[in-house]
This record gives C-alpha cells, structure tokens and sequence, in this order.
C-alpha cells in the first residue's frame, strides 16, 4: 500500500500582517473570514484590517470572550464592525486563537505573541477547527445585541442551578462581583426565592433554563462559494 501523503503545512506567505494573535490574513481570502479571538479589544491595525474586508465584500465573524463587553472601547468597535456588515458573537471561554478563512485554510499562532501565524490547508484538519468554530458560534451572544440582558439572565440561572458562586459567575461572564450580585439580587426577588440555590431551583422546576444543549453531527463542510 502506497504511504498517504502528508498533510501541508507551510509558513503564511510573505504580505500577512501581523495584528491580534489569528487575525493575520494571506492576500488571498476572497469570500469569508472567520476567527476566535480569546483577548480583545482588537488593536488599530486589526480593526481597520477588518473594515478592509468588508469593504471588498467578505463575510466576517468574530468570536471574542463575554468579558470584553464590559469594554467601551470594544463596544465601539463592534458596533462600527456590526453597521459595517460584519458579526461578532461572545462566549464564555475560548481556548485558543483561529482563524479559518474560505474554509479552507486555517491560521494558528506558533511561538511568540508577534510571530507570524502558520499556514494550515489539510483538510481533515481545517474541516474540525470550522466545525469547532461554527459550533461555538451558534452558543454565542450577539454583539452588540439589545437581548443580551435576557441571555444573560439565563446564564446566571443556570450557574445558580449549578451551585457557582458569585465570584465564578462574574469571571465567566466578564463582570465584576459587585455586578454579578446585583443580576442575582434582582433574580431572586423576581422569583420571590430566599435563597441562591432555591432561585436556581425554581428556574429549574419553571423552565426558565431552556431546554439542554445538544451536539449534533458536524456540519457538512463543502467548498468555499465561487466568487
């Protein structure tokens, strides 16, 4: 039997700036820009890098952390990226940066914060890292979104349902602590609870914490669009 091939990876070619760590983008993304962003906001050279793209008509989505909404800096970023065309959606945790553009080619950070990213166009591999992304975007808040406050009471519930503290809900939502007991403080007396765990309880028993997540196949990835 013939030895498979093995998959290409190369160094990004020589033009991709780099901004945020994977956001770096080869002269050759022509349809869509999809990236997860674990630090933000965005410097100056990134986000104009991203206005660019819109302007020559590719699809951008970004995925940031739940706590840069707490910066005003971001908010006008993502408002102007949001009038521009663009999506951003936050979440409670991202690994790692990514980027995946065209779906067919995947940037990843390698050694130090400024280095260039590397390359990546095996497919098996940028397959799983879009399937990853699109995932965790359809569990993401809008950004900016006038329905984040009733995301974000579901949130809190859940974690009272699961017996978090303060302290670690803050933290995953991106808030401070003082914030955080205020949301719990207004729950509580909506629900008439006396007590975090019966607030946690009774949004449990009345359905307020929706139905429970499901992982379905992954999406069936085709080729980028023909521009």
């Amino acid at each position: 039997m013939a030895t498979p091939p093995p998959h290409h990876v190369a160094e990004a070619p020589p033009g991709a700036e780099a901004g945020t760590p994977g956001s770096g983008v080869p002269l050759d993304c022509r349809v869509e820009f999809f990236a997860a962003r674990p630090t933000g906001p965005p410097d100056g050279v990134s986000a104009r890098r991203d206005l660019a793209l819109l302007d020559g008509g590719i699809r951008v989505r970004l995925l940031y952390p739940h706590s840069v909404r707490n910066d005003p800096a971001f908010l006008g970023y993502a408002t102007m990226l949001s009038e521009a065309g663009g999506e951003i959606r936050t979440v409670d945790r991202l690994p790692a940066p990514v980027t995946v553009l065209d779906r067919s080619v995947a940037l990843l950070p390698v050694g130090p914060p400024d280095s260039e990213p590397v390359e990546i166009t095996a497919a098996p591999v940028v397959d799983q890292l879009l399937w990853t992304l699109a995932y965790t975007w359809d569990h993401g808040w809008r950004c900016p979104d006038a329905g984040e406050p009733e995301e974000l009471r579901t949130a809190i519930l859940c974690m009272l349902a699961n017996g978090d503290k303060d302290e670690t809900i803050a933290r995953r939502l991106g808030m401070s602590v003082r914030t955080c007991r205020r949301h719990v403080a207004s729950i509580m007396a909506d629900l008439n609870a006396a007590s975090r765990f019966q607030a946690g309880l009774l949004a449990a028993r009345g359905g307020l914490l929706g139905p429970p997540p499901e992982i379905g196949p992954p999406p069936e990835i085709g080729p980028p669009p023909e521009t």
